[in-house]
C-alpha cells in the first residue's frame, strides 16, 4: 500500500510541474509578459480547466469557440502510436544488436560502436529526407508505392514516421546497454557461468540483461525526452495531424497543461510497471 501512494505522489508532483510550466508558457503566447498576477491566473484557469475537461475550448478561424475534442481523440492517439510503437522497437534494436556486438572480436566490437555512433551525429531532419526521397525513388524506378512518405487525412502514414522516431534513440540504447554489458562480463559471476558450460547468449539474455535493467531505467529517461523532442519534427515533416501539431495551432495555457498531462499518462503507467518487475526479478527498488 505504500508503495502504491508513492506512485500516486509521483505522478500528482509531475501534474502540478506540468501545470506550472504550462503557466508559465502561457505568458509568451501574446507576446512577453512577465507578470506574476497573470501567471497566477493561468495557473487557476488550468486547475478549472482540468476539473472540468469540456470547458476546454479553442478559437477557431471564423472566431467562434469550439470544443478541442473534437478531433483531440484522433491526434492523441495516433501520436502515442507513433511514439510508443518507436520507444518499444528502439529498445528492441539496442539490445540486438548490442547483443550481436559482444559475440564479436574486440576489433570488430569498436567497428561497430564507431559506425553506429555515426548515426547518432546526423540530425533527424536529415534522416527524413532521406528516408523521404529513398522511396519516392525506388517508387519512380518500380511503381510500388512500399510505404507512404506523407500522411492525409484518409491515408495516415506510420511505417516511416515510427522508424525515423526510431533511429536515434535505437542508438542511445545500444551504446547504453552495451557499455553496461562490458562493465558487467568483467564480473566473476560471469566468469563462473563460462566454467559451468553456459553459451554467451544464455549468460547476456538471463544474466546480464536482468542485472544491468535498472541502469537502463534510469538511463531510458534521457531516450524519452530526444524522442519526444523528435516527434514535434516528424509531424511536421511527414504533414501528422498529431497531438504536438495540436499544442502549436492552439497554444493555450490549458490545453497544453490537459495534453502535456494525457502524454505523460502512458508514460507513468510503463514506468510503474516496468519498475515493479525490475523490484521483483532483482529485488532492487528504484526511484524515478
Amino acid at each position: 500500500m505504500k508503495h502504491v501512494l508513492e506512485s500516486i505522489l509521483r505522478f500528482f508532483c509531475v501534474v502540478i510541474g506540468l501545470i506550472l510550466l504550462s503557466a508559465f508558457v502561457g505568458l509568451f503566447t501574446k507576446g512577453i509578459q512577465l507578470d506574476i498576477g497573470l501567471y497566477m491566473e493561468s495557473i487557476i484557469q488550468i486547475v478549472q480547466s482540468l476539473i472540468r475537461p469540456q470547458s476546454l475550448v479553442f478559437i477557431g478561424p471564423t472566431g467562434f469557440e469550439y470544443s478541442i475534442f473534437i478531433n483531440f481523440w484522433d491526434n492523441y492517439f495516433y501520436s502515442m502510436v507513433l511514439f510508443l510503437t518507436a520507444l518499444l522497437i528502439s529498445v528492441v534494436i539496442g539490445i540486438f544488436i548490442a547483443y550481436l556486438t559482444t559475440l564479436l572480436p574486440q576489433k570488430n566490437n569498436q567497428f561497430i560502436v564507431k559506425t553506429v555512433s555515426l548515426l547518432e551525429t546526423l540530425p533527424d531532419l536529415l534522416i527524413i529526407i532521406v528516408l523521404q526521397l529513398s522511396a519516392i525513388f525506388y517508387y519512380k524506378q518500380t511503381g510500388t508505392l512500399l510505404f507512404s512518405t506523407a500522411s492525409t487525412s484518409q491515408n495516415k502514414s506510420y511505417f516511416l514516421p515510427i522508424i525515423t522516431l526510431a533511429l536515434i534513440p535505437a542508438v542511445m540504447v545500444f551504446k547504453v546497454i552495451l557499455y553496461l554489458v562490458n562493465e558487467e562480463m568483467k564480473k566473476t559471476y560471469v566468469d563462473l557461468a563460462k566454467s559451468k558450460g553456459f553459451n554467451r547468449s544464455h549468460i547476456f539474455f538471463s544474466h546480464v540483461l536482468r542485472n544491468i535493467a535498472p541502469n537502463i531505467i534510469i538511463h531510458s529517461k534521457s531516450i524519452i525526452i530526444i524522442l519526444l523532442s523528435s516527434m514535434v519534427v516528424v509531424e511536421k515533416l511527414f504533414n501528422i495531424n498529431g497531438i504536438f501539431s495540436y499544442i502549436i495551432a492552439y497554444p493555450n495555457p490549458d490545453i497544453i497543461a490537459f495534453t502535456l498531462i494525457l502524454i505523460y499518462v502512458p508514460i507513468f503507467i510503463i514506468y510503474t510497471f516496468i519498475t515493479k518487475i525490475i523490484y521483483k526479478q532483482t529485488g532492487q527498488r528504484l526511484e524515478w
